[in-house]
């Protein structure tokens, strides 16, 4: 494989593995009652946060998938710790979040990333025999 073909590291099947693997080690601690773990789930926003963020890397600074996951992260940290009520009046700053992306993708078009195609491989070639008599009755290898 070459390093074209190659996927990126950091990409959102990772997170998502690692994201997998955080919260059953976080309820396999709180269920052995090793560590009270619950807590540690009120900042689920940060899954977000890394889901978006791997988009951002995959896709280009503009990828608006990226912004989209930021978006919903922010939205989760204001309603996680900010103070009641805050989330409801700030909602029109994430249209317009929203709108320049959407403006700058337009100015600044991103080039369209080729899908990697699972190609198939050629049907192998059939088997060549030496005997001049198509109708032999030997077993081929």
């Amino acid at each position: 494989m070459n390093a074209q073909a190659r996927p990126p590291l950091f990409s959102p099947k990772l997170v998502f593995g690692l994201v997998v693997i955080a919260m059953g080690l976080i309820f396999l601690a709180d269920s052995l009652r090793w560590y009270d773990a619950w807590h540690l789930l009120t900042w689920w926003p940060l899954a977000l946060a890394a889901f978006g963020l791997a988009r951002l890397a995959q896709d280009g600074i503009l990828s608006f998938r990226g912004h989209v996951w930021l978006a919903f992260a922010t939205a989760g940290f204001i309603s996680q710790f900010g103070p009641w009520g805050l989330l409801e009046r700030w909602w029109p700053a994430f249209l317009v979040w929203g709108g320049v992306i959407v403006t700058l993708r337009a100015i600044f078009p991103q080039p369209k990333r080729q899908k990697l195609s699972k190609t198939v491989p050629p049907p192998p070639a059939p088997p060549v025999s030496c005997d001049s008599d198509p109708d032999s009755r030997q077993v081929n290898p």
